[in-house]
């Protein structure tokens, strides 16, 4: 992703229903994770500006983090937890040719997609109500941070930070 490209960021249709059970939703978090931590390294990878650069690389690891703090819950409802390869394709067919603030908005926006999935599988299975809830915050994080990005908020990573498994 080169800083000053002027493609947009593709926006997904929306991730999930009401009616989808369980299961399935959480394999869409799990599999959400995986995309996020790959695509974030990807830009990464292509980005021309350190800072940004070293950003994107908080970010991935915090899907990575989030991504393994929910994976005994999959395992506790017999869920696979392999990394679908199909979301190493998105990650870099997304990752290519975005600029920074389209891939911004675009972010904002997923996460107000996500949220709602997150709280659903609370409300589907209390006794993950916690791995729903570190889901949230961390989806909450990751908007603030596209939102004091675009407002050149030089501490956009403090939500992150203040994770606790981000600590």
């Amino acid at each position: 992703m080169a800083d000053t490209d002027t493609n947009t960021a593709p926006v997904p249709s929306p991730i999930f229903s009401p009616e989808d059970p369980l299961n399935e939703l959480w394999v869409r978090a799990f599999q959400g994770e995986v995309l996020g931590e790959a695509l974030f390294a990807n830009i990464a990878d292509t980005l021309d500006d350190p800072e940004r650069a070293r950003k994107m690389r908080v970010l991935s690891k915090l899907e990575q983090r989030t991504k393994e703090a929910i994976a005994p819950s999959l395992e506790r409802a017999g869920i696979d937890t392999k990394p679908d390869p199909e979301m190493f394709a998105l990650a870099d067919a997304l990752s290519q040719g975005v600029a920074w603030d389209a891939f911004l908005s675009a972010t904002q926006s997923i996460t107000e997609q996500y949220i709602p999935l997150y709280q659903r599988i609370g409300e589907l299975d209390p006794s993950e109500q916690a791995a729903s809830d570190l889901l949230v915050a961390h989806e909450a994080a990751l908007r603030a941070f596209a939102r004091a990005e675009l407002a050149g908020d030089g501490n956009s990573l403090d939500a992150i930070y203040a994770l606790a498994h981000m600590a």
